[in-house]
C-alpha cells in the first residue's frame, strides 16, 4: 500500500471513531460501535499481527447485523440467532477458500441492508415520514457490498481507483453520522 492509501485508512479508522460518540444511547449506537472497533482491529491485526482480516469480518459483519436487531427481538428469538450465528462462526473459520469468505460477507451485508430497508419502511409506515438517516444507512451499506462483489466476481474496477472513491465516500458517511443522529429534524420529511 503506498503512502496515500495507508494516510486514507487511518483517516478513515479516526473519523470512524467519532459516529458511536453522536449516537450514544440511540437504537443504532451498539452497530456504529462495531464500525470503528472493526477499523481498529483491521489496523491492528495489518501492522502489529501481519494476519489476514477477513475471518474476522464474518464475526463483526454478523454483529452488525444483530446490532440492528431489538433487544426483545433477540431475547424472543435467542435459539435462532444462536444457532445462526455458530454457523456463520463455524463456515467464517472453516478455510473453505477466500471465494466462499466473500460470499458470506456478501449474505451477510446483503442481509444488512435488507434489515436496514425494513426499519426504514416501518418508519414511513409508523410516522408517516421519510427519514433519510436509514436511506444513507442502505447506501452505506451497499458501497460495503459491492467491494464484495468486485472481490467475488471481478468487475474489472481498477483496484487502487476503487478504493480512493469508497473510502472517500465512507468518509463522507462517517461524518454525516458524527453530525446527525436518527431523531434529527434535518434528516425527516414529513409525509402529511
Amino acid at each position: 500500500m503506498n503512502f496515500s492509501a495507508i494516510a486514507l485508512t487511518y483517516l478513515s479508522a479516526i473519523i470512524w471513531i467519532l459516529p458511536p460518540l453522536k449516537q450514544y444511547k440511540t437504537f443504532f449506537f451498539k452497530y456504529f460501535l462495531i464500525l470503528a472497533i472493526s477499523d481498529i482491529l483491521d489496523i491492528l491485526f495489518l501492522n502489529f499481527f501481519k494476519m489476514e482480516f477477513s475471518y474476522l469480518y464474518i464475526l463483526i459483519s454478523f454483529s452488525l447485523f444483530i446490532a440492528l436487531q431489538k433487544e426483545q427481538y433477540l431475547k424472543q428469538k435467542k435459539i435462532l440467532f444462536g444457532g445462526f450465528g455458530g454457523v456463520v462462526v463455524i463456515l467464517g473459520f472453516m478455510k473453505l477458500g477466500s471465494g466462499f469468505t466473500i460470499f458470506l460477507l456478501t449474505f451477510l451485508h446483503l442481509v444488512i441492508i435488507f434489515r436496514i430497508l425494513y426499519l426504514f419502511v416501518m418508519e414511513v409506515a409508523q410516522k408517516q415520514v421519510i427519514n433519510f438517516f436509514y436511506l444513507v444507512l442502505a447506501f452505506y451499506e451497499f458501497t460495503v457490498l459491492l467491494k464484495f462483489l468486485n472481490f467475488l466476481f471481478e468487475l474489472k474496477v481498477e483496484a487502487q481507483t476503487y478504493f480512493y472513491i469508497t473510502t472517500g465516500f465512507e468518509l463522507l458517511v462517517g461524518i454525516f453520522y458524527t453530525t446527525f443522529r436518527e431523531d434529527s429534524r434535518k434528516l425527516v420529511y414529513q409525509l402529511k
